[in-house]
């Protein structure tokens, strides 16, 4: 498995994963290209505490499908949380996923911007999620409201598409943090009326504001 790193905290072990194929203009992950290291799917889960809860980010985790199906048969029983840009989701990978929680991250619902942006139509991403609604899989949705490229009316059509699957879906919005000026910050304003749009159309719907991920006074561990 092509691994750039293994993060642990006192609740949580982070699996930061190599390589992606998007392209995002405004991405902030350094596990795009270039560096990972070879590391075994054994040597990575004796590393993982068995109180912890993993998850598996990168870059794009299901770029490794056969390695990401072996980490998840080993990781039995734990609970883990996949975050994808859903791209790969195949039937057959999303058979693999072992029960995990995923979070799948829609960039954009207008091709056009989801083009623009990342470099690659959105359509294998909206069949993802349909798929993981289909095969009943436990998932959230997650974009980024970024000013004049993910604005708050292209949020409400993400809620649209996720409402004609069902209303139950979850969709968190998340504040985009500015990465070589490529954009800004939302306003407080901005966020709210991306969220109150969103509700129009689904019964769950919080922000990056209420809900925080990353955890703090992680220790990173690479592998030699």
């Amino acid at each position: 498995m092509n691994l750039c790193y293994l993060a642990l905290s006192e609740f949580q072990c982070t699996l930061q994963l190599a390589g992606c194929n998007f392209s995002c203009k405004g991405c902030f992950s350094p596990a795009r290209v270039g560096v990972g290291r070879d590391v075994s799917v054994e040597n990575i889960v004796e590393r993982i505490p068995g109180d912890r809860r993993v998850v598996v980010a990168g870059g794009e985790p299901t770029l490794q499908a056969r390695e990401l199906r072996g980490l998840l048969l080993l990781l039995g029983g734990r609970r883990v949380l996949l975050s994808t840009n859903g791209y790969f989701l195949s039937d057959r990978v999303v058979e693999g996923l072992s029960g995990a929680e995923v979070h799948i991250d829609l960039k954009a619902y207008t091709d056009s911007v989801h083009l623009a942006y990342t470099g690659w139509s959105n359509l294998p991403v909206l069949e993802a999620i349909e798929r993981l609604y289909r095969h009943s899989v436990d998932f959230e949705v997650e974009t980024v409201l970024i000013p004049r490229v993910v604005d708050f009316l292209e949020v409400e059509r993400i809620a649209e598409f996720l409402s004609s699957i069902s209303r139950d879906i979850s969709l968190r919005i998340i504040r985009y943090v500015p990465v070589n000026g490529f954009s800004r910050r939302p306003t407080g304003r901005e966020l709210a009326m991306a969220v109150a749009l969103a509700q129009k159309h689904l019964a769950h719907v919080t922000t990056s504001v209420e809900v925080r991920s990353h955890p703090v006074n992680s220790v990173k561990i690479f592998f030699g």
